[in-house]
């Protein structure tokens, strides 16, 4: 592949995750609204049922919210039915917070995604799709790179 080539089909796929990214966020702040929820409220339950349960501190730190915030998102969840308060199995004296059997109805918003998802990665062989895994993980990394030097540099100056 000629270098004029690679230059422009690696513009293509950075314009395409870029595209992606802004589908993504329009996903999760459609799934909110039909779920009564925030977008923030929405990652808190995200990573709530990944492991089925997450202490506020390990929310705070996955949003970068403040404590108080944080007690005001999971009041939030609680009110709304999405998750509870409850004492932790191996450590009696910590709080987690766990889904609630209304969760699966965020669950539910996402099948067709997956559903579609399922659909495109049938036409792709198997080394193709760990090619793709492998890109995405990079790209997540990388992603999480950026955040990190711009939460390190400090200056807050809108320009």
């Amino acid at each position: 592949m000629s270098r004029g080539l690679k230059a422009a089909s690696t513009a293509r796929l950075l314009a395409e995750a870029r595209q992606l990214s802004g589908d993504f966020d329009r996903l999760s702040q459609a799934v909110a609204e039909k779920v009564g929820l925030s977008p923030s409220d929405l990652l808190a339950m995200d990573l709530i049922s990944r492991d089925g349960h997450a202490t506020a501190g390990q929310i705070a730190s996955h949003l970068q919210l403040t404590s108080g915030a944080i007690t005001g998102l999971i009041d939030r969840l609680e009110r709304a039915g999405f998750a509870k308060r409850a004492t932790d199995k191996s450590d009696r004296r910590r709080v987690v917070v766990v889904p609630t059997t209304k969760e699966a109805r965020i669950g539910e918003l996402f099948q067709p995604l997956a559903a579609a998802l399922k659909r495109t990665t049938a036409g792709y062989s198997e080394r193709d799709l760990a090619m793709l895994a492998d890109f995405i993980q990079k790209m997540r990394a990388a992603v999480a790179g950026t955040v990190e030097t711009i939460r390190e540099s400090g200056d807050r100056s809108a320009g």
